[in-house]
């Protein structure tokens, strides 16, 4: 009794300790007090088009405004291109952490030709955008696979450091994704929404397992996902191959692990319920349903007992620690 008295002593005074560290850590994570508008370099000397991108963007005079160039392709997409070329643009804000992230594509004026919202928002939880209020608009047709670029490069004006080696990865997750929907597209009991989600999931799966995993564990992830969301048979071996690749990027480059594990998988939860109460995803369950498949939820939610006893394991360890 007396050795469980003075374990819950030290455990009441850890707890008072660590207390200051986590709002000390909390205030880093506070959401930005203006917006950021990244127009893309073609708008700069441009001020028709720069208004007219403005309005689709419902930019606020208050907001920082940056432009992203060629240059910046190169550093965050490791992609070529030219400054003339870069119309589509974004306005971005960050929210407090847990708040989540919510993206609009708006292509009243000119459309996005080749990414999707889900494939973008997938893209952004890869880079580590994981809580954020996030816009992107062109006043032309773009293909809109520089537009990831300018939501860098509004972390960046606003001082925060986003990781290069992310991004690429990140990119490369979107190009894959988008050559993947290009190859199935029109393919009975395929739809983008149930790649999209079964590609969340391993990654949630991934980040839950420790993000350690060796290729062959991770491939036996995504084949689970792909079968979960009906897509067995559908997605082919070469593509299966594909998403192991970059996911395996993805986790090399430090996205699933350390302080980002946590905040992944809960954005990852909360994309993958977007997903599912999408129109697009509940035709696609029904259309499984009648081809005889059943598209399952791997992502269960977390019980408060399981977090609140992790949270007690977790402080146990801790002390434990002291004594070592």
């Amino acid at each position: 009794m007396k050795i469980l008295n003075k374990l819950l002593l030290i455990t009441t005074m850890f707890i008072f300790m660590i207390a200051p560290t986590i709002k000390a850590h909390a205030v880093t994570q506070e959401a930005w007090s203006e917006a950021v508008t990244v127009y893309g370099a073609a708008l700069e000397q441009n001020n028709s088009l720069q208004e007219k991108t403005k309005s689709l963007l419902n930019t606020d005079d208050s907001d920082k405004i940056a432009y992203v160039h060629a240059n910046d392709l190169t550093k965050y997409l490791n992609l070529q291109s030219n400054d003339s070329v870069l119309k589509s643009s974004i306005r971005i804000k960050k929210l407090a952490a847990g708040d989540g992230l919510t993206l609009n594509i708006n292509q009243s004026a000119g459309k996005i030709t080749k990414i999707t919202e889900d494939t973008y928002k997938n893209a952004l939880l890869t880079a580590g955008v994981t809580d954020a209020e996030v816009t992107i608009a062109a006043a032309e047709d773009v293909t809109g696979e520089s537009a990831l670029a300018g939501v860098y490069k509004a972390f960046e004006a606003q001082g925060e450091t986003i990781n290069p080696t992310q991004t690429q990865a990140a990119q490369n997750e979107l190009n894959s994704i988008s050559n993947i929907n290009a190859e199935n597209a029109g393919k009975n009991g395929y739809s983008q929404e149930q790649l999209n989600k079964a590609i969340a999931e391993a990654k949630a799966e991934i980040a839950k397992q420790g993000a350690n995993l060796n290729t062959t564990e991770i491939k036996n992830i995504v084949v689970q996902k792909i079968e979960n969301n009906g897509l067995t048979n559908v997605i082919n071996d070469n593509q299966i191959n594909i998403i192991v690749n970059f996911i395996t990027n993805a986790q090399n480059s430090g996205v699933f692990s350390g302080e980002n594990k946590d905040k992944f998988i809960n954005s990852a939860k909360d994309y993958v319920n977007e997903i599912k109460n999408s129109d697009g995803f509940k035709q696609a369950a029904d259309k499984a349903k009648d081809m005889g498949k059943n598209i399952k939820d791997s992502l269960e939610k977390e019980g408060v007992w399981e977090k609140f006893m992790n949270f007690i394991q977790s402080i146990i360890d801790a002390i434990m620690g002291l004594f070592k």
